[in-house]
């Protein structure tokens, strides 16, 4: 793994521990965002039936994100020459 996670200075190196620290911190931002959308939003109001339409809305804006993060990549390339992408793996 190529991410870099330092703790109070030092750095993990445990590509198990990295997965884990990963893993969880996506977890939370799952149960977090889950909390938000499920229990606050009734709770102040907001029907479920439009809390799951946010959800809708947030699903579509990340995929026309997607999808106009390729067509600049296309553009500019075509504009200012190739770009090549490489994945490489180096056996230490």
């Amino acid at each position: 793994m190529n991410t870099r996670i330092i703790i109070n200075g030092k750095e993990v190196t445990n590509s198990l521990t990295k997965f884990l620290l990963i893993l969880s911190a996506i977890i939370i931002a799952a149960l977090v965002t889950a909390v938000v959308i499920l229990v606050l939003f009734p709770i102040i109001g907001i029907v479920v039936t439009l809390s799951i339409s946010v959800i809708a809305i947030f699903i579509v804006g990340t995929i026309m994100s997607v999808a106009a993060l390729v067509l600049i990549t296309f553009i500019s390339s075509w504009l200012f020459g190739s770009t090549e992408f490489r994945f490489e793996r180096f056996n230490r």
